[in-house]
């Protein structure tokens, strides 16, 4: 049997990040973190001192996101999505859509919507705008086509990313110390 398929727009509200009226301008001891796409490949949902932080200053409620929730880069070639699971307070601006998965939708674990949203095949499907920084709009992104299989093969991919994630960082950190010990290996000859 083929795996049902949905527009994402039938299963989750899509909203935009917070658009700031001025320059970000970080804050010693500032209460909100602002995450742009500049730090989207940072382990900014652990490590708050990654993301500026600044004195929320407007007169609502600062949008923040929330456990589960899925941002999407829509500017750029590369649209990484990536979902919310820390515990600092951060504002996504504008670079963002926020995806935030129907309560009535209990068939969908948010960790799966974020995989399968990086997958190539799923991001041609990206209705890009714009001739020098692409744009993906709320619009197009609801039109989206997400496969649905049952919630225990989401949990399992939700489980082998958090594997795969895990393994990115011990390579990360292995090619580090080859260059430590490369660049010890040629001081050494130097010294020699």
């Amino acid at each position: 049997m083929p795996t049902p398929l949905k527009k994402l727009g039938e299963i989750a509200d899509i909203r935009s990040g917070y658009t700031l009226r001025e320059a970000i301008t970080p804050v010693p001891g500032g209460d909100v973190r602002i995450l742009q796409i500049k730090d989207i490949e940072l382990d900014w949902q652990w490590d708050p001192d990654v993301l500026p932080a600044i004195a929320w200053e407007q007169h609502a409620l600062p949008p923040l996101l929330e456990q589960g929730q899925i941002v999407v880069a829509a500017r750029g070639n590369r649209n990484t999505a990536a979902v919310y699971r820390g515990d600092i307070p951060v504002v996504a601006t504008n670079q963002f859509l926020v995806v935030t998965l129907k309560r009535k939708e209990s068939e969908f674990v948010p960790e799966y919507l974020g995989w399968v949203l990086n997958q190539p095949m799923i991001q041609l499907e990206f209705q890009r705008s714009g001739s020098n920084i692409q744009l993906i709009t709320k619009a197009a992104l609801m039109q989206v086509t997400i496969p649905v299989p049952a919630i225990e093969t989401q949990h399992q991919i939700g489980q082998l990313q958090r594997i795969w994630h895990h393994e990115d960082e011990l390579i990360k950190k292995l090619q580090n110390n080859r260059r430590q010990l490369e660049v010890g290996i040629l001081q050494k000859l130097l010294k020699d």
